[in-house]
């Protein structure tokens, strides 16, 4: 009996010297993860690496603008009347001088044709008068000379005084019809001149009854069709020379301070894979106008309540691809930097008094070195000192703060990294492992 309660007795210290055993070896194994987990190496940060390299900076703008072709203008109607024939069509390219329609007006043919006859009737008259005149002069010169005659005998006493003084009477009478006749031709001359002046007019109406092409063109578009009605200044077609192509503009304030003319522009369709072409800035208005004031002057299409400027983009080139009336992006190029040392500006930071990037040192781990700025575009911006081309700079992980002297590897290093820590892992695992078979020896009632 006494031996069993010692044996139990023993049995009980030796389960208790295995417990303490247990502790003790699963305390000294955390001791041991907590050390090796606190003082292992910082975990290498993979980041990405863009190399430097030396192009162009631009800063610019970008509108939105309507093409047109050099001198395109809309041919309105000189007077009213009907279209008679129209003897283009759209897309034909025209002479100057070119007839392009023609207008009906036949009361203006019959009112010429009545000035016509009223001006040969007045033409006969003073014809007439002018015989009258000479008549009345030959006439007059006549009784002059008996005048003379009959003066000669009274002085003498071959005639009688009373002779004289009729015949005096006769050449008043006879300088009086000459007055006359000169007077009357005077006005049938006035006359035959407003006829004249009438005629003019009417054949001035008659030549506007053909509509000519002013310049050499091209018929982009036409309002009328043969037989049509129209009305003084009535739109009939619109011209264009094909051999510039120019588009305008209308620019916010803010963007038109910023414009000046001969700027590079680049002009491109509205729409996928549209070809690019190049211009430059031809014209820029001297004052804002008003959305009214900006149609008046050339056709405002933007729906904007804000005062505009107006500005005119002259391509390089002539170009059939860019349709006239259509819209197109135009971007203007306000500063630009060429053969420059550039970076992208998302490897900029500028949480200090300076600009500066991420660089690798030759231990691989991350510094910073500051940096001067040049002109910024918009992804890209020039760097005056601090970087030369061919120098590597750390793009900054989204997820990742890098801190100076935190080490770094690059992108396709991320497999390693992870490899490394299945490793570490797979370590503390085994480790605790371990401690549970050495638990499991000294307490075999677990």
């Amino acid at each position: 009996m006494i031996w069993h309660k010692d044996k139990k007795k023993f049995k009980t210290g030796v389960q208790w010297l295995a417990g303490s055993a247990a502790v003790a070896v699963v305390g000294v194994g955390g001791w041991l993860t907590y050390f090796l987990v606190l003082n292992q190496p910082p975990k290498p940060v993979a980041v990405s690496l863009l190399t430097v390299e030396r192009g162009n900076v631009e800063t610019t703008i970008t509108e939105g603008g309507t093409v047109e072709l050099r001198e395109q203008r809309i041919v309105k109607s000189p007077t009213e009347g009907a279209v008679e024939r129209v003897l283009v069509k759209p897309g034909e390219k025209v002479r100057a001088g070119q007839v392009l329609l023609t207008l009906r007006y036949p009361e203006r043919k019959i009112a010429l044709t009545k000035h016509e006859l009223q001006i040969r009737e007045q033409e006969l008259t003073l014809a007439r008068d002018r015989e009258k005149i000479v008549e009345a002069q030959q006439q007059l010169t006549a009784q002059e000379r008996e005048l003379r005659k009959l003066s000669s005998l009274a002085k003498v006493g071959a005639v009688a005084g009373q002779q004289v003084r009729k015949q005096e009477d006769t050449v008043r009478a006879e300088q009086a019809k000459v007055r006359d006749s000169q007077a009357e031709a005077r006005i049938t001359a006035l006359k035959l001149q407003s006829l004249q002046l009438e005629r003019q007019g009417i054949e001035q109406q008659l030549q506007n009854t053909t509509v000519s092409a002013p310049f050499n063109s091209v018929v982009l578009g036409i309002y009328v069709k043969d037989g049509d009605g129209v009305q003084f200044r009535t739109n009939l077609l619109t011209l264009g020379d094909p051999k510039q192509v120019l588009v305008k503009l209308q620019l916010s304030t803010l963007n038109a301070a910023r414009v000046r003319v001969n700027q590079v522009a680049r002009v491109n369709a509205i729409g996928p894979s549209a070809q690019k072409f190049t211009g430059r800035v031809q014209s820029l208005y001297p004052q804002a106008l008003t959305p009214e004031e900006a149609q008046k002057e050339g056709g405002n299409q933007n729906q904007s309540t804000q005062a505009t400027v107006p500005a005119t983009v002259l391509l390089d080139t002539s170009t059939s691809k860019l349709i006239p009336g259509s819209r197109v992006n135009v971007e203007i190029v306000l500063e630009q930097r060429q053969n420059v040392v550039v970076l992208s500006t998302e490897t900029i930071q500028r949480s200090g008094s300076h600009p500066f990037v991420w660089v690798r040192d030759s231990q691989n781990k991350a510094q910073k070195r500051t940096i001067n700025l040049g002109l910024e575009g918009l992804v890209t911006t020039e760097v005056t000192s601090g970087l030369r081309a061919g120098e590597q700079v750390i793009v900054p992980p989204p997820q990742s703060q890098l801190k100076p002297g935190i080490p770094v590897t690059p992108s396709q290093g991320i497999q390693d990294s992870k490899s490394e820590k299945t490793s570490r892992e797979f370590g503390n695992q085994a480790l605790l492992a371990l401690v549970d078979k050495t638990s499991a020896r000294s307490n075999p009632s677990c």
